[in-house]
């Protein structure tokens, strides 16, 4: 008796010094909205960049949301008051609803026709077009100039990138086309930017968020590339980003962009280069925040307007539909300069 006695007293002095737990969410729509609304609150690293204030818009979006309200009613306030942010790196995925993404022009794509890879082999690739993977494309402009697309940065390309650095040596200039890039893996993008590297260089350096406070982020880590790989190509590059460069892409547009031999031509990338974190609402629905601040080597923020280029130029739809793609052509004429 006595035992059982110690051990209860242990317990109960226990529980009312460490035990200390959060309410969990209920899974309601006051709660599932709630549960999300504290989370960006906590974690969403990009609130000053992205000009939104958390607070206003719980005051507004709150009082929308009852006992009441439907799952479809929640979906439309949530994604409404998420619309708000434009952050790419922003999702929800929900039961029987279409994956909504928190980027306006990912779900409008007003530019999207501006760029066509295929009019690259077409129209200026003599000789072979290989794919990949249908991850990278590559051929040969003019006999003299090497052109690489990268489609995404999701899987590993340690097999891929020495043999075509070796293949492209007697290349006058190379052009890297991240257009249409659509993220993936950031150290995929350092293990591609390293063959080009001819010296050591800050790329970016990034802040995770870790609590409400606006000042609230862990230690900053800086990001550097460094030459590397059996064998590099340090002759003019030029690569091509536009508004649906993003994520991983913007962090590879990053690295190359203070190697001193590598000009940025086209659009102004997406603007959503810190960490994509996932998280989940009690009522099963998925949702995405942007969970790390991202500084450039220029001590710029590019978080929302995008990583400008060094020449800006846009195509056409007049010039794509008679075939011709303008800012691949000023790449062809700045290697040739």
């Amino acid at each position: 008796m006595k035992t059982y006695y110690f051990l209860l007293i242990s317990l109960l002095s226990f529980s009312c010094t460490d035990l200390l737990f959060e309410e969990e969410p209920t899974n309601d729509p006051v709660g599932n909205f709630e549960s999300l609304w504290h989370t960006f609150h906590t974690r969403y690293a990009v609130f000053e960049q992205r000009q939104v204030d958390w607070q206003e818009l719980y005051a507004q979006y709150r009082p929308l949301v009852n006992d009441q309200t439907s799952d479809q009613e929640l979906f439309d306030i949530i994604t409404a008051m998420l619309a708000h942010l434009d952050d790419a790196h922003v999702s929800l995925m929900a039961d029987g609803q279409p994956f909504w993404r928190g980027f306006r022009e990912f779900r409008e794509r007003t530019k999207d026709s501006l760029f066509n890879l295929w009019m690259i082999p077409n129209n200026y690739v003599a000789g072979n077009f290989v794919n990949v993977n249908d991850q990278f494309f590559y051929g040969k402009i003019q006999g003299d100039i090497g052109y690489l697309f990268v489609r995404h940065l999701s899987d590993d390309p340690a097999g891929f990138i020495d043999p075509f650095i070796a293949e492209m040596q007697d290349m006058e200039g190379m052009v890297i086309d991240l257009r249409h890039n659509g993220g993936g893996d950031f150290t995929n993008g350092k293990l591609i930017a390293s063959r080009f590297a001819s010296q050591r260089t800050l790329a970016f350096s990034g802040q995770p968020k870790n609590g409400p406070g606006p000042n609230d982020y862990a230690h900053t880590t800086e990001y550097y590339l460094e030459p590397d790989g059996p064998i590099r190509f340090t002759k003019p590059v030029i690569v091509l980003t536009d508004i649906y460069t993003v994520s991983a892409g913007e962090n590879l547009v990053l690295y190359l962009r203070e190697q001193p031999h590598v000009t940025v031509i086209g659009d102004r990338t997406t603007g959503a280069m810190g960490e994509r974190i996932e998280k989940e609402m009690p009522n099963g629905w998925v949702y995405s925040i942007t969970g790390q601040i991202m500084t450039a080597a220029d001590g710029n923020i590019y978080e929302g307007p995008g990583i400008p280029p060094d020449v800006f130029l846009l195509n056409t739809g007049a010039e794509m539909e008679q075939g011709i793609d303008r800012t691949l052509e000023r790449a062809i004429e700045k290697i040739r300069e």
